[in-house]
């Protein structure tokens, strides 16, 4: 077939979960489809090493992203003037998609005129197109050309649960939360087939007024090696959490859990340590100094050293899609203690392949419990690592995705 994808991110270096989830997707697709890749621009040297790997794909760049200007507020302008430094929350509130225009109001330079022009030179089969950001680019494709949306995260579900987390809530809030939902739901209706990432993705965009018959679930997958890292394990006092600032989640999880767990876990376990691997800025960084045993690592090529001996925490209050640092986690041959929100969509049960908790008293006695139980710690590691390898392969999961795509084009072709 020959497909082209859409997607919000450049799928190099894949460090993160949205570009690695679509670099392995891409990487098994063009083993047997003859794909076109239009994707933000990005750095002359990550370009070049994608294309050295990709020497089969057409990568098309697109941008510079434009955006509307943040307005002036006199306001917040005499707000910041007065105070010396900004409370927690305002820097947070810098991150959050709920305070962020809407998706519609980003635009990618050339990004209509390069997707009709790919489509009158070439007479694709599919259509693919990731992200939310990129829903709109269904309007401008052809109208018999088959076009797939795959949801990564849903966007009103992440801003609802940012809002949540908010202890001044902005009047208007739910009003905005509830107009996302409606355009969301809206622009995905739009596309023949919505991919999933998990089950209760899926439930929930039924439940929001998606099209039942259009729905379809397909995981993305996990890079599954032979490897030693963690056989046996032993319990090395070091818990590690896998992801960068950039994604605010991951920040509102790392100050979650450092401001409310990380003491009493430090005061039963002196020799404890916390370390954070993936790019985080050095100001940030810096708020947390003063707590001990706290290591930010930054981004790591090769994560076996950091993760043999460590137990994952995945102390997530806001997501929608699939956390894969929980797959990666298991992966590896980690012991796991999760929200219920970080498991949320996967295979994770409380007592039997993790420990999942919410409260930061709860999340303390699971972790608590893991450390001094080797029996706990083995058997979680066992039971995961047997999902892990039916259900989030690399090969399965294509096969998935693969299936869906042939179906579709079958269907519209007869």
């Amino acid at each position: 077939m020959k497909i082209l994808i859409i997607s919000v991110v450049y799928p190099y270096p894949a460090d993160a979960g949205g570009s690695a989830g679509t670099f392995k997707m891409i990487d098994f697709l063009r083993k047997s489809n003859q794909i076109t890749l239009v994707c933000p621009q990005t750095a002359p040297e990550n370009h070049r090493e994608l294309k050295n790997i990709w020497h089969d794909v057409e990568i098309q760049m697109i941008g510079p992203e434009s955006s509307p200007e943040p307005k002036f507020s006199f306001k917040e302008f005499i707000k910041k003037k007065v105070r010396k430094t900004q409370e927690k929350e305002d820097v947070f509130k810098q991150s959050m998609l709920f305070f962020r225009p809407s998706f519609i109001e980003y635009y990618f330079d050339n990004l209509i005129d390069l997707v009709k022009g790919l489509c009158k030179k070439t007479q694709y089969d599919l259509a693919v197109v990731e992200f939310i950001d990129m829903a709109p680019i269904a309007e401008f494709l052809p109208k018999n050309l088959c076009k797939v949306f795959v949801h990564h995260e849903i966007r009103h579900r992440r801003m609802d649960l940012e809002f949540n987390t908010l202890q001044n809530k902005p009047v208007g809030g739910e009003w905005k939360i509830f107009n996302t939902k409606l355009l969301e739901v809206a622009l995905i209706n739009r596309f023949d087939k919505v991919i999933c990432l998990t089950e209760q993705d899926k439930i929930f965009l039924e439940q929001d007024g998606v099209s039942p018959e259009k729905l379809e679930v397909s995981p993305l997958s996990v890079q599954i090696t032979d490897h030693n890292t963690n056989i046996p394990f032993n319990f090395a006092n070091r818990l590690v959490y896998l992801g960068p600032e950039i994604h605010f989640p991951n920040l509102d999880a790392v100050d979650w859990f450092l401001t409310n767990c990380w003491i009493p876990l430090k005061n039963s376990f002196p020799d404890l340590q916390f370390e954070v691997v993936g790019k985080w800025k050095k100001e940030t960084q810096a708020k947390y100094d003063k707590l001990p045993g706290v290591i930010f690592h930054g981004y790591i090529e090769d994560l076996e050293d950091v993760l043999e001996g460590a137990i994952m925490v995945v102390p997530l209050r806001i997501g929608s899609g699939m956390r894969m640092k929980i797959l990666e986690g298991a992966s590896w041959h980690m012991p796991i203690v999760s929200t219920n929100i970080g498991a949320e969509g996967l295979p994770m049960k409380n007592g039997e392949n993790c420990f999942l908790a919410d409260s930061p008293a709860d999340f303390v006695e699971a972790v608590s419990k893991l450390i001094n139980s080797k029996e706990l710690q083995e058997q979680f590691i066992e039971n995961s690592r047997e999902i892990i390898r039916t259900d989030y392969s690399i090969e399965e999961c294509g096969k998935r995705r693969l299936e869906i795509f042939e179906k579709l084009v079958a269907i519209n072709a007869g």
